[in-house]
């Protein structure tokens, strides 16, 4: 099966939300093998101090999009 992300590309969750950056595919550790169909996510975002914080969650490929690269 082809993958739909590679680890570095830009997100972004279909129904809105922060830009995230895929880490690579979600680990399982219940059944203990990468799930194909999963991507483990990061991004940053304010906590209510003003200061940044990393986040991380999986997400399915199917509630993903890719975000268009800044024009430079």
């Amino acid at each position: 099966m082809e993958l739909l992300f590679a680890t570095g590309d830009r997100v972004r969750l279909i129904s809105g939300g922060p830009e995230m950056t895929i880490r690579g595919l979600h680990f399982d550790v219940l059944a203990n093998e990468y799930r194909d169909d999963m991507y483990d996510c990061i991004w940053f975002d304010k906590n209510s101090h003003g200061k940044e914080e990393v986040h991380y969650c999986p997400f399915y490929d199917h509630e993903l999009v890719k975000t268009k690269p800044e024009s430079k």
